[in-house]
């Protein structure tokens, strides 16, 4: 695998009111997704949108950092940043299996 990039999951979460549920799909399953370390984020928005079937347009989505291991909901990338230029994030992503 290439040194310039991660592979991620990504997956689709509404968070605008998760008590009240737009439709009667369940969640798809996380996608791998190979980042490159070095490009802003927000270029790469509308494809993972698109492969997520996410209702929403990519102006007006985010990503999350979610550490398989606790579960919790980290912080949210800057999507005008690439991931090398967000340390804390890249170390979390890295220690992920």
């Amino acid at each position: 695998m290439d040194e310039d990039v991660i592979k991620v999951r990504v997956q689709f979460i509404n968070d605008l009111d998760p008590f009240v549920s737009t439709s009667n799909r369940e969640p798809l399953k996380p996608l791998l997704y190979y980042f490159p370390l070095h490009s802003p984020i927000a270029e790469h928005l509308p494809e993972i949108v698109r492969q997520l079937r996410a209702p929403h347009k990519s102006g007006d989505a985010a990503l999350q950092v979610s550490p398989s291991a606790c579960g919790d909901l980290g912080s949210y990338l800057d999507s005008d940043l690439s991931i090398s230029e967000q340390p804390d994030e890249l170390s979390i992503l890295q220690a992920d299996p």
